[in-house]
């Protein structure tokens, strides 16, 4: 059986990641400050599991820790330069953090998040797909801006190969769509299965597919839709400008 790429980093190495971090000041500074205080924690004789990791037993790879408090899965990523290549293949390959429930990233650097968020593990159960023409009856009914022809057009984007679902099992639970303009659209989580984070974990899917074939990602939000715009900027969407659609009728 291969050996973990998380290395454990013992407590008498810490001070080797401290100069990293602090040869990256101010941007590594949370990296430092963590773990210069649980040396201190655990001088108190309070040792509650905090443990440090470093990929393929290199601390210039980074730090990865597990920070479990009690209930709450901590994870802290930090890595005091912006050659991330090891640490992404260390995050995709570890078997030591539980992906399967929910997992807090702290005070993370940008180029630490996005490594972060090009990993994204499913639940065994759980598959991300094209979807077929079975599943657009479906969705189209759903739709919350169904209108006479929206039917053909779900149908052409998925023959078009611009349809993905989220399934559990054979059944599809969420979905989103890439336009014919380039942008996210029509993302749907059915009514039973909201508030498990599924909106979120296919946008990040769909974002992934796209950067890796070096495209542009790109989605629209209406305004007033408070919940997709925290959503789409808690997952780094930057916004850019305001447009219109408008509607011209003959007077």
């Amino acid at each position: 059986m291969s050996a973990d790429p998380l290395v454990f980093v013992p407590v008498n190495r810490w001070s080797e990641l401290k100069d990293l971090f602090k040869s990256d000041w101010p941007r590594s500074i949370s990296g430092f400050t963590i773990l210069e205080n649980l040396e201190r924690i655990l001088q108190l004789g309070l040792d509650y599991g905090f443990k440090v990791y470093c990929p393929f037993g290199d601390l210039s790879n980074g730090m990865v820790a597990l920070n479990v408090k009690n209930t709450y899965y901590e994870v802290v990523v930090q890595i005091a330069n912006d050659d991330t290549q090891r640490l992404e293949e260390a995050l995709n390959n570890t078997k030591l953090i539980d992906w399967s429930q929910s997992v807090e990233v702290p005070f993370a650097p940008k180029h630490v998040m996005d490594c972060v968020r090009k990993d994204v593990r499913l639940q065994k159960e759980l598959t991300f797909k094209l979807l077929s023409l079975e599943y657009v009856e479906q969705v189209d009914s759903v739709w919350p801006h169904r209108y006479p022809g929206s039917l053909w057009y779900f149908e052409l984007l998925t023959r078009a190969n611009l349809g993905y679902g989220l399934f559990n099992g054979d059944k599809l639970i969420a979905w989103v769509f890439i336009k014919e303009m380039g942008a996210l659209g029509h993302l749907y989580t059915l009514e039973e299965h909201r508030r498990k984070g599924y909106g979120e974990l296919v946008l990040k899917l769909i974002s992934n597919i796209l950067l890796k074939q070096g495209k542009y990602v790109v989605a629209f939000c209406l305004e007033g839709n408070t919940s997709a715009y925290k959503l789409y900027t808690k997952l780094g969407f930057q916004r850019t400008d305001e447009i219109e659609w408008c509607t011209m009728t003959a007077s």
